[in-house]
């Protein structure tokens, strides 16, 4: 009675295109480990669970929590969700990026019986955050039929949520190294605007890869002016703010002149603005 039971459940289950709830959490978990990974093994994200402070991991998590609502509203653990379920979905995938990265930290002995239980649990909470957007991806499904189901401005603010989050994610893999700071130091205002004409033309490269010029009805030009406005450039604004906030979250702005940290905010990016643009060919 129960293996028919059991059956049934999941018969309905591929029926409604869910998997079962167990597989759903192993992919969960999956995606939290690859997304997490890097970081988990990176001596900087080590020390800065040690000594960050609790209003600034807060704010972080503050910012990631919306942008992966938003997420979830496109892609998650289920289809035809309303906000409560992606409030749901985020919450779950917290909890299980949390739990696959106290095992990874408890496994490489990061974390052992006599580190402190307050600087155990920013460790994790820190790496959690990553965690969680790979949970979500790690158990995507695309919604069928999003662009026509939603309208132009309501499509344009999931665009700026996922560039808002790629650059998120891939800014939180190197703001916490020295390098960032090292680099801006090796640099010459000249070469600071050079990379940033670069960042802005890599961003570009991959809005261009991501959009399909057949449906946008306009010539190449028109549509390359387009694309620019409101993709690369407002996509580089997004990853410059982020980039801020990432240095003051890490506390890289402290006890550094506003040159250094403006220099600082433009290396870093580089990389969150090609996580932003790429990001638009991923999720």
């Amino acid at each position: 009675m129960t293996h028919t039971m059991e059956q049934t459940s999941e018969s309905s289950a591929r029926r409604s295109g869910n998997p079962p709830v167990w597989i759903a959490v192993g992919r969960a978990s999956g995606g939290a480990i690859i997304f997490s990974l890097p970081m988990m093994m990176t001596m900087e994200m080590w020390w800065i669970g040690f000594y960050i402070e609790p209003f600034r991991l807060i704010a972080l998590i503050l910012l990631s929590i919306p942008l992966y609502i938003g997420i979830s509203s496109m892609i998650g653990f289920r289809e035809d969700k309303g906000l409560w379920d992606n409030v749901i979905d985020v919450l779950v995938a917290y909890a299980v990026a949390f739990c696959a990265s106290a095992a990874v930290l408890l496994v490489f002995r990061v974390i052992t019986s006599e580190t402190a239980l307050d600087e155990a649990f920013s460790m994790v909470l820190l790496q959690a955050v990553p965690g969680s957007l790979g949970a979500l991806l790690g158990r995507s499904q695309l919604s069928n039929g999003q662009d026509e189901q939603h309208g132009q401005d309501e499509k344009y603010a999931e665009e700026l949520i996922i560039l808002v989050t790629g650059s998120l994610f891939l800014a939180f893999n190197v703001a916490p190294t020295e390098e960032m700071v090292l680099i801006s130091y090796l640099m010459t205002p000249w070469h600071s605007l050079a990379l940033v004409l670069f960042t802005v033309l890599v961003m570009h490269m991959f809005t261009v890869g991501s959009e399909n010029f057949a449906k946008s009805g306009q010539g190449p030009w028109a549509a390359h002016r387009r694309l620019f406005v409101r993709f690369t450039a407002i996509g580089y604004v997004l990853a410059f703010l982020v980039s801020v906030f990432m240095l003051w979250v890490f506390g890289r702005s402290d006890n550094d002149s506003m040159q250094n940290f403006i220099s600082t905010a433009v290396v870093l990016s580089f990389p969150a603005g090609v996580g932003a643009a790429a990001s638009r060919l991923i999720i």
